[in-house]
């Protein structure tokens, strides 16, 4: 016990550097892209969102390698108080060259100083860590300011347009939507019994347990953790949808573009051509940088479930759907 005490020490005074660090970084980063405070972006910032398991990984890994974008990549994040002056320093997005990714993930992780990378340090410099959920209202305008001035400085630091992924944005994307008025957003769907399984595999793998709850905190969280495990994973996905629908209805529907995950690893070139065309109605040309498979094979949503949980889970999807058809609001 004495012996570990001086590692448990050092482990937290350098915690405690990392945030004093990052803190100044932090404050850096915002004064020299407090312009774009008051200014327009020079590109729309492009957001991926959509619940967990449901393929935003492999999204965010076709689009840095099919477009020549901006994005937080595992270098920077190393730095999440000031990202840009990492772009600044070592180029990482601008200079780096056509080869293709590897599409391996974990979790959202991916590996190397070029994957990309949800960086949530990054986000929790402008957000709460709870709740989860940020509405507009809720979002206080010195860190609307701050969140623009650090968006301004990395675009102006990658010199293209920048895509983010971190999907606890789906949580806060009616704040983002206000902040960055100039946002698009890329909302990518799964099919409601393979995204919830492969939830309910993350649960076990991750907290040991599928009735552990895991990622984003959708809004009414508090009633969805009194259901059972299997209806909790299906409620999650059917709350974030909404949410995005809700805030799509109050922005726009020309911000927001949807893809399916199948249609994704179907034909991946043909939905990252849909994105182009997207981007482009907006003023928004991405530039080429690579090519990228044109296939995929469906991950996760086979995931091998105890037969009592898989038959439940079925069940209630069924249910939902038989609701839905008959035009009763779920």
């Amino acid at each position: 016990m004495t012996a570990s005490l001086p590692r448990r020490l050092v482990r937290a005074a350098r915690a405690r550097l990392r945030r004093t660090r990052n803190r100044c970084l932090h404050a850096l980063e915002v004064r020299l892209g407090r312009r774009w405070a008051d200014e327009p972006l020079p590109y729309p910032p492009i957001f991926v969102v959509g619940a967990p398991r449901s393929g935003s990984t492999l999204l965010y890994q076709l689009l840095t390698d099919r477009f020549d974008v901006g994005y937080l990549a595992n270098g920077h994040a190393r730095r999440p108080g000031a990202p840009s002056l990492v772009e600044r320093r070592r180029g990482l997005v601008r200079e780096r060259r056509a080869e293709l990714g590897d599409y391996r993930s974990s979790f959202g992780g991916t590996t190397g100083d070029l994957g990309p990378s949800e960086c949530g340090p990054f986000w929790y410099r402008f957000f709460p860590r709870r709740p989860h959920h940020v509405s507009a209202d809720a979002f206080p305008a010195a860190s609307r300011r701050e969140l623009r001035a650090a968006a301004g400085a990395f675009v102006e630091a990658c010199g293209r347009p920048v895509v983010y992924k971190n999907l606890y944005s789906t949580a806060r994307m009616d704040a983002l939507a206000a902040a960055l008025p100039e946002a698009l957003f890329i909302a990518i769907h799964r099919d409601l019994a393979a995204n919830a399984r492969s939830l309910l595999a993350a649960r076990l793998r991750v907290a040991g347990a599928y009735d552990a709850w895991w990622s984003v905190e959708p809004p009414g969280i508090e009633r969805l953790r009194q259901l059972p495990a299997h209806e909790q994973v299906v409620e999650q996905v059917r709350a974030l949808d909404a949410l995005v629908a809700r805030v799509e209805a109050s922005i726009g529907h020309e911000r927001v573009l949807h893809l399916a995950y199948e249609d994704l690893c179907a034909d991946p070139r043909a939905e990252l051509e849909r994105i182009a065309a997207f981007a482009a109605r907006h003023g928004c040309e991405l530039g080429e940088r690579g090519e990228v498979p044109a296939s995929f094979r469906q991950r996760g949503g086979g995931s091998t479930l105890p037969p009592g949980l898989e038959k439940a889970l079925l069940g209630y999807v069924e249910r939902l759907h038989h609701v839905s058809a008959d035009g009763v609001d779920a």
